[in-house]
């Protein structure tokens, strides 16, 4: 279970990341993203995040939260995703050096790509659209058919 901290005021985003985090069973740890002081930085390090999603508003303060958490030596290697609705979202994230960006409103499916990125936990594959070729069927359903011939492929003797 990965620990995901979103820091953020908006109410609904919380609720949304959460909802998405449980889902695909991480522990989401709401903070709110427009206080900066030690205690708050302190507690973001006591969470021990795996990942931290942060959401960027018009506050002053705000992308000083950001460089506030990078200046912590424990908290430089931990990821940090912006999420804002401004359409510079992607220059402002490069320009500040955070790990990836996501436009508010949030995608789930863009939500939760991201976390299985950033957690490295693989995407689940969907066995309904593995493609066997069908001579290989047809030559498996005729081994299956002579069971001497599975003994002689499995002792490693030609097959005539």
């Amino acid at each position: 279970m990965a620990r995901v901290v979103c820091l953020s005021d908006t109410v609904s985003l919380v609720r949304l990341v959460r909802e998405e985090a449980t889902s695909c069973g991480h522990l989401l740890i709401p903070f709110p993203g427009s206080r900066l002081n030690d205690a708050f930085r302190q507690a973001v390090r006591q969470a021990m995040p795996d990942v931290v999603l942060f959401e960027l508003t018009s506050t002053l303060d705000n992308p000083h939260i950001y460089f506030f958490l990078r200046s912590d030596q424990a908290m430089r290697s931990i990821p940090v995703i912006f999420l804002s609705p401004r359409p510079d979202l992607e220059l402002l994230a490069a320009a500040l050096g955070a790990d990836g960006y996501l436009s508010l409103p949030l995608d789930r499916g863009a939500l939760r790509a991201t976390l299985r990125a950033y957690l490295d936990i693989p995407a689940p594959v969907d066995v309904l659209r593995i493609e066997v070729p069908r001579s290989t069927v047809q030559r498996y359903a005729a081994l299956m058919q002579r069971p001497p011939v599975m003994a002689q492929v499995a002792a490693g003797l030609p097959v005539v």
